[in-house]
């Protein structure tokens, strides 16, 4: 096989088919947040719960997707739901390796997904103790550390607990994501609903500490995480099983009030800005 930039319309067909992010090893991590959450979510997306907000974290090791080489990949996000339609909306995701450039380019063009690419991402395991960190720009925006047993909080539970070796547990998953077109401003926005499985092949409980912290363009830190739940180190594939359209904001006001709360999950201040230079 070789680049040509005629393709054969077979070989188009084949994009995207059946894209799955297969074996992610590392960790889910779970918690509540202050109310004051909500001042981060776009209109007309609400809180799944105003008074204690859930908040979601992931770092893993992609390591067999279907559609590029392997890649690591993290984000954090909160519960929110439009309508009757809950999942998470992610306020920002990192990726880095050999398949992040695919990864990101096919996420956040197919599915609006707000995915950067960063420097470093690590996932690390020894025995009942495990690290997972994300860097940009030099600044560690999420650092977490577990303590495989239990989880922070003894009542917090989750369906995957179920899990055995052979015996996988799939439990339903949701985002609700913004996709928009862009020529000399932001139009055709849409909030759609990303209905993703996830099937547990391992599942360990964990107590964890999490740290966040915002660099230049990525306001990680603003999050006001007040209490770790608890965490779980999986092993685990995620899929696309379908996409939705659930709103559709008129061009103008709504759209540009929107972007407000979308623009830095997206993009960096340098394309908004006359000088921007950094080197190392």
């Amino acid at each position: 096989m070789k680049a040509s930039y005629f393709m054969p319309i077979d070989k188009i067909n084949q994009f995207m088919q059946g894209a799955a992010m297969n074996s992610q090893y590392g960790i889910q991590v779970f918690g509540i947040c202050g109310p004051a959450v909500k001042d981060m979510l776009p209109p007309p997306l609400e809180l799944t719960d105003p008074e204690n907000p859930m908040f979601f974290a992931y770092i893993v090791n992609i390591r067999e997707p279907t559609f590029s080489p392997w890649y690591m990949e993290g984000g954090v996000g909160v519960m929110a739901r439009y309508g009757d339609k809950v999942g998470v909306y992610f306020m920002g995701l990192q990726l880095s390796g050999p398949g992040a450039l695919m990864g990101a380019f096919s996420g956040r063009e197919g599915s609006g997904l707000p995915k950067k690419l960063c420097e470093r991402i690590v996932v690390e395991r020894m025995d009942d103790w495990g690290h997972c960190f994300i860097e940009r720009k030099g600044v560690r925006l999420i650092d977490v550390e577990v303590k495989i047993g239990e989880y922070n909080d003894p009542a917090f539970h989750q369906p995957q607990e179920a899990c055995a070796p052979g015996n996988p547990v799939t439990t339903d998953g949701a985002c609700l994501l913004h996709r928009y077109r862009i020529t000399d401003r932001f139009s055709d926005m849409e909030i759609l609903h990303y209905d993703s499985p996830t099937r547990f092949n391992s599942w360990e409980k964990a107590t964890a500490t999490v740290k966040l912290c915002s660099s230049l363009d990525d306001p990680w830190g603003d999050i006001p995480l007040v209490k770790v739940l608890g965490a779980g180190w999986m092993v685990s594939d995620n899929w696309v099983k379908g996409l939705s359209t659930l709103y559709r904001y008129p061009d103008g006001a709504e759209t540009d009030m929107a972007m407000q709360y979308l623009f830095a999950g997206r993009y960096d201040q340098c394309t908004i800005c006359s000088s921007h230079q950094r080197y190392e």
